[in-house]
């Protein structure tokens, strides 16, 4: 492990709404769909049994969840 200073990382604050938007961009880029359905079919269990890693752009957009829920268990819903 190597010790040294961050002077080169950047804290940005957003707004809910800066965040918001982030999320959604993210979504559309990454797995072409709004934000707002992909929160729905994660909320539903869509991609409980899926490895994040098999479907392009999922794990990208999972890491983005604290933009928009402020829990902090990120965890797939359990499969109904």
């Amino acid at each position: 492990m190597s010790s040294g200073t961050y002077a080169d990382i950047e804290v940005v604050h957003m707004t809910e709404d800066d965040a918001a938007n982030a999320f959604d961009r993210a979504a559309r880029q990454e797995m072409g769909m709004s934000g707002a359905d992909f929160l729905r079919r994660w909320d539903a269990g869509e991609w409980v049994d899926t490895d994040l890693d098999d479907v392009p752009g999922l794990v990208d957009v999972w890491m983005m969840l604290p933009l928009v829920r402020h829990d902090t268990n990120h965890a797939r819903p359990n499969a109904s």
